[in-house]
């Protein structure tokens, strides 16, 4: 089996090293309220399992982080926020013991209500004994 415990944990240490990280950050499924000043959400999307002939398990899975940024403070902070974040994912980035970052994303941002939302998707590929 694939442990995303472990990969969530290895992108996660990855991330705290980008500097000027807000100290707001929403981890998946934990309570959390929006603060008015910048901050990042976590969303781990993973994907199906495939086994192969010689028994080896293999994902590809996407984990998001995605920048909100105060509407109306223009785009340069939170692009240059969601930049740091793709260039701390670098291609095979270890993030666990059978996992690696295979490419990293920044998306469109976007205006949601009172946010500038940019998402920075990481791509990772990970391997299991069946």
């Amino acid at each position: 089996m694939i442990d995303h415990t472990e990969i969530r944990q290895g992108l996660r240490t990855v991330l705290l090293t980008v500097s000027g990280l807000p100290d707001e950050r929403s981890w998946e499924n934990r309570e959390f309220t929006p603060p008015t000043t910048e901050w990042i959400r976590e969303t781990l999307l993973p994907s199906d399992e495939g086994v192969s002939a010689s028994d080896t398990i293999t994902a590809i899975g996407t984990m998001q982080y995605d920048v909100f940024w105060p509407f109306g403070g223009g785009t340069e902070d939170a692009e240059a926020l969601a930049d740091a974040i793709k260039e701390a994912f670098e291609p095979n980035t270890t993030i666990s013991t059978h996992a690696h970052v295979y490419r990293a994303e920044r998306l469109a941002g976007r205006v949601d209500e009172n946010w500038y939302i940019i998402p920075v998707r990481v791509t990772y590929r990970a391997h299991a004994i069946g």
